[in-house]
């Protein structure tokens, strides 16, 4: 196998894959090169945090900010009866509702939380960036078209409006409390988020053209994005930002609970805030059904015809199952052990890609979350873990465990909840067609428990049932009981 074909100077994401330049995830969402952008300024432990979250809402801005616009040419073309500027209003609106759930996870974790300053040069009464700036005037002019009884529907035309400066005002107050200005030494808020290598990720790299049944023999970008792939490009490039803020905060529980004295309200405190990103994934991945299903086509196969023989290019066989950073979750929240996952990341020669990359083979070295949270168990000298649930009403020597457990059988719960989520959303746009990938349509019916891939379509031999990361947690819940000395 192959390393695959790198888009200019992106780092190598570590997977090999069976030809160089067919479409693969790690290129066309530009994950490596991505991952290189939280670049702290200050000591603070946590101030990736803040990169991550506010480069997610500048991502969100570029693609409501692209879909506005072409909703408006929509409007001023000869085809206003056309549906796609109505789509584009809609999902600009469900995308600025998003962002408000973004804003209170960077108000509840970078401010109350954390209590950030973070240092930037520049003027003391601006933090907006160019795209607000944008947005504020491009609402402007939806605002004068409602005024004016322009052909916009008026719940979406009013609704963006005054949403958007609701959410605008609010987030300019959450900057001003996170950020210290006027320090000279300090970047400006564009440096410091590198907004302009950011922006210019989305650039939709994909194999190129190739005669129908043949390999590319190098990477392409399209001419010009469609608003619908833009999205797609996005919505991805934020779940992977959101991926780092998970393992960031996952590598510190690990930490606290392997600490000679194991630090548990630290380690509660950490899977608290990963519950809360959970929430925020749950609400996200629906995000991608907003482009129709027929406008899914047009970027996920094209094929044209050149001097009569088929060309074809588009996204297969790249998957997101290629997203290493998803991997390391599953690897890190307890599937080390299992015999399906160690099959699916060792792959075979059926497969397009080989999952087991180095980053994801040190990750198997270290302890899982469920390994840890046993060692914690074992160190407090509990032989079972019902030993640590009384009502609670009751003193209980154990009562720290107790809410570390809940706050774990949560986040394997909002975990399951992803998948389900993720199958639906998949199901809402293709049906039962297979997906970008090369694992079927079937593959996700069966992690999530819900079907069984047909033998002759099984690329793997095991079944790739995906299991809870704490079942003894969850049989905990059968076996509880409450005695008469409570």
């Amino acid at each position: 196998m192959f390393e695959p074909a790198r888009w200019n100077d992106d780092p190598p994401c570590g997977h090999l894959v069976a030809h160089p330049y067919q479409t693969h995830y790690c290129t066309y969402i530009r994950v490596p090169k991505l991952l290189t952008l939280q670049r702290p300024q200050t000591p603070h432990p946590d101030e990736v945090l803040a990169l991550l979250i506010v480069q997610a809402i500048e991502l969100w801005l570029r693609v409501i900010l692209n879909d506005v616009r072409s909703a408006l040419r929509g409007l001023a073309s000869d085809q206003p009866a056309v549906y796609q500027p109505t789509k584009l209003f809609h999902r600009a609106a469900r995308l600025i509702r998003l962002l408000d759930l973004h804003a209170d996870l960077a108000e509840s974790v970078l401010l109350h939380d954390l209590g950030l300053l973070l240092p930037l040069s520049g003027p003391l009464d601006d933090l907006r960036s160019g795209q607000l700036r944008e947005l504020e005037l491009v609402t402007q002019e939806l605002a004068r078209l409602e005024l004016a009884g322009g052909p916009i529907q008026a719940d979406s035309a009013h609704g963006q409006v005054g949403r958007f400066r609701r959410w605008s005002e609010r987030y300019q107050r959450l900057l001003a409390d996170l950020f210290e200005r006027d320090r000279p030494q300090a970047p400006t808020f564009d440096e410091y988020l590198k907004l302009e290598e950011l922006l210019e990720l989305q650039v939709g790299a994909m194999g190129g053209w190739a005669a129908a049944g043949e390999q590319p023999t190098r990477l392409l970008a399209p001419e010009q994005l469609s608003p619908d792939e833009l999205m797609f490009i996005v919505v991805h490039q934020v779940f992977e930002l959101w991926f780092r803020a998970l393992l960031h905060e996952l590598d510190q529980v690990l930490a606290a609970l392997g600490a000679p004295e194991p630090a548990i309200s630290e380690a509660a405190r950490r899977m608290r805030r990963v519950v809360r990103i959970q929430e925020l994934l749950a609400e996200m991945i629906h995000i991608p059904a907003t482009i129709a299903a027929m406008d899914f086509l047009r970027f996920r196969q094209m094929a044209r015809r050149v001097e009569g023989v088929v060309h074809e290019r588009g996204l297969s066989p790249a998957s997101g199952t290629e997203s290493y950073q998803f991997r390391e979750l599953e690897v890190i929240a307890g599937l080390k052990h299992s015999v399906a996952y160690g099959e699916f990341l060792a792959g075979n020669s059926d497969l397009h890609t080989r999952f087991l990359t180095p980053r994801l083979e040190a990750r198997l070295k270290q302890p899982s979350l469920p390994e840890a949270f046993g060692e914690v168990l074992a160190k407090r000298g509990l032989a079972d873990v019902i030993e640590i649930f009384k009502p609670a009403d009751v003193p209980n020597p154990h009562a720290d465990l107790a809410e570390l457990a809940d706050l774990l059988l949560e986040f394997d719960h909002f975990f399951q909840l992803w998948r389900f989520n993720h199958l639906t959303m998949v199901q809402s746009m293709i049906g039962r067609k297979s997906g970008t990938g090369f694992l079927g349509p079937e593959y996700l019916k069966e992690t999530v428990g819900l079907g069984m891939q047909g033998e002759d379509d099984r690329l793997l031999r095991t079944p790739q049932i995906r299991p809870r990361f704490f079942e003894d947690l969850w049989e905990a819940r059968t076996r509880m009981q409450v005695g008469e000395q409570e």
